[in-house]
């Protein structure tokens, strides 16, 4: 249609951004389960670091953060399936995804440590 090829393109980046926002749960789910995962076999003091309670608050806050932003991709894919508007949804759940990826891979290689920085650990891409 003719001169609504601003508003075409428009609309085709709030289902990219969607997706973008989806790829950042990814990474932040990812990384997520590669903490809980090596704090259970990581042994620091005779117990495994995920007794501690400073770990288990990074956990937490992991965990609440990645659900919190998952939900807001979930609530803008569904505004876009049910033909809604959605610009603003799917802005925001780009913004909050990609912050809490950033954030979760941070705290991830808070846990790991040093092996976090090692390209034998997938953390190590995720946080690039």
């Amino acid at each position: 249609k003719e001169g609504q090829g601003f508003k075409i393109a428009m609309q085709a980046l709030d289902g990219a951004r969607i997706g973008t926002g989806a790829q950042g749960i990814g990474v932040a789910q990812e990384a997520l389960e590669l903490s809980v995962k090596y704090t259970k076999e990581r042994v620091q003091f005779g117990k495994p670091i995920g007794a501690l309670q400073g770990i288990q608050w990074y956990i937490a806050d992991m965990a609440t953060k990645t659900e919190a932003a998952k939900t807001l991709v979930y609530y803008a894919a569904y505004l876009k399936d049910a033909d809604k508007p959605h610009t603003t949804e799917a802005a925001m759940c780009k913004l909050n995804a990609a912050e809490n990826a950033r954030f979760v891979t941070n705290l991830a290689l808070q846990i790991h440590g040093g092996y976090g920085y090692m390209k034998d650990y997938p953390l190590e891409r995720m946080y690039r």
